[in-house]
Order: C-alpha cells, then structure tokens, then sequence
C-alpha cells in the first residue's frame, strides 16, 4: 500500500474515532440532561428511561459500552495506542472533575436524570387533569 494510502486510512481511521468521542459526549449529556425534553413531548421519556437503565448497567457491572470499544478500534486502525480503561475515566475523571468524587458525581447525574423524568411527569399528569391545559401546582 504506498505511504499516501496508509496516511489517508489512518487519518480517517483517526476522523472517527473523534467523532465517537463527540457522540459519546452527546450521550452522556443526554443522559442526564435528556429527560427535560419530555416536558414538551412525553413519549420522550421512554428513550430516557432505557438510557439511564444502561448507565446502571454499564456503571455497576463491568460491561464496555460498545462506543469506547468502537473509539478504541479506530485508535489502533489509525495507528495509534488505545487508552486502557473506561471512556469516563479518559475524558472526564481528572478534568471535569476530582478522580475522588466519581461517585458523587455519578450520583449527582443520576438524581437530576430522575428528577427531569419526575418532573416530566408530573407536569403531563396536571396537563391531563387540566384538558390540556396546565394546571397550577
């Protein structure tokens, strides 16, 4: 394969594995932000629901979310070496926040994820009795 060839596969190998990162990022954005859209329309709140429940799942077990997997394939395609451990402890823990709070900080996510889906539903249930309307609390 001559030299061109291989620059142009590894950075483009390199291309994606970046934009795993910002999807991922998405995500856990989502995750603990994502409920808050169902103030606007329920039905949202189900996708949420199944997010947070594969966040406990993949923080209280020892499963590899596919997309860290994914971001390190494509690290090691483009030439380079993947990091060990988790996506969270890569890009957050150490910079977003002290490696000592990782459970607080999880926690923290997790009681305003609830707390949007709480909120979310209460506010259907008084549009409902409302007629459509919101009733005040």
């Amino acid at each position: 394969m001559p030299a061109s060839a291989a620059y142009g596969r590894d950075v483009a190998a390199l291309a994606l594995a970046q934009t795993v990162v910002v999807l991922h990022m998405v995500f856990l954005v989502y995750m603990v932000l994502g409920g808050f859209l169902a103030l606007r329309r329920i039905g949202l709140v189900w996708p949420h629901v199944a997010v947070i429940g594969y966040s406990f799942y993949v923080t209280l077990t020892s499963f590899t979310c596919p997309a860290t997997t994914l971001e390190k394939w494509f690290l090691q395609q483009g030439g380079e070496t993947p990091y060990e451990g988790s996506f969270i402890a890569q890009y957050l823990r150490g910079t977003l926040y002290p490696p000592d709070h990782e459970t607080a900080i999880w926690l923290g996510c997790m009681g305003i994820a609830l707390a949007s889906q709480a909120l979310a539903v209460v506010r259907h249930r008084r549009r409902v009795a409302g007629g459509g309307q919101l009733l005040p609390s």
